[in-house]
């Protein structure tokens, strides 16, 4: 599916932009990943994005992981694929507290005698921006992404303090220590965990994204983008503030 056709069926509907959707969009054109990973989707918009790319390629799947409330968002991923047509790209899973034991049973799934066998090309997440889940979620990922596969974050600068409400996916903000109310979770997952881990470089951070890709190098090569356009950036926030 073209770009330009996909981008008019998700218009308007929350969180991923169009400018943001066209990147995931062109990462798979480029890289042409066989088996993708979604940790979070909320409607579902990434999610199509991603699809549509697959579909563009002619191959490919794209399994997605969330909450078991995201099946009541209006629309929720499966009114997206249907409108979209994309269904038979997609698989959907949702868990009842964390998309952690799902990453735990892939694991089972995909091991045998004490070893697990790497299954997905790239990895794209946008989940609870936790320290906690998305730190662990990194190194159980990890096990499943196979050597020169990517691993892409959204929310890379959000921070709790931002938000609206006293509870994001079931974390009780009011009881977090108050210097991780202030500090973006995702970025401090990138800088300590994932570019500070033997198995991966090529970092490229964006605005409120940041990539890595799983190549041993001697070299950390660090990239920083800073052409994001300031109304970007403006939604950006609002949609922070504004997500529930």
């Amino acid at each position: 599916m073209r770009f330009s056709e996909i981008a008019t069926i998700l218009k308007d509907i929350p969180y991923t932009s169009i400018e943001r959707g066209k990147q995931l969009y062109d990462h798979i054109l480029l890289n042409k990943p066989q088996k993708c990973l979604e940790l979070g989707f909320a409607h579902g918009v990434a999610s199509c994005y991603m699809a549509a790319a697959l579909d563009e390629l002619g191959a490919g799947t794209l399994t997605c992981v969330d909450l078991e409330s995201s099946l009541d968002r209006n629309p929720n991923l499966e009114a997206l694929l249907e409108r979209s047509g994309l269904e038979k790209y997609v698989s959907i899973y949702r868990e009842k507290s964390c998309y952690t034991w799902f990453l735990k049973k892939e694991i089972e799934r995909n091991s045998n005698e004490y070893k697990c066998n790497p299954i997905y090309d790239l990895c794209f997440i946008d989940g609870p921006k936790n320290w906690t889940i998305d730190g662990f979620a990194f190194f159980l990922v990890d096990k499943l992404l196979k050597e020169k596969g990517y691993i892409i974050f959204d929310d890379y600068r959000w921070v709790y303090g931002e938000y609206s409400k006293d509870i994001l996916d079931g974390i009780k903000i009011r009881e977090m220590p108050k210097d991780q109310i202030v500090t973006p979770n995702i970025e401090l997952v990138f800088k300590l965990l994932v570019m500070q881990h033997p198995n991966y470089s090529n970092f490229i951070i964006d605005d409120d994204w940041a990539y890595a890709q799983k190549v041993r190098s001697e070299t950390k090569n660090l990239r920083i983008i800073t052409t994001t356009s300031f109304k970007y950036r403006f939604l950006k926030k609002i949609k922070s503030i504004l997500k529930p």
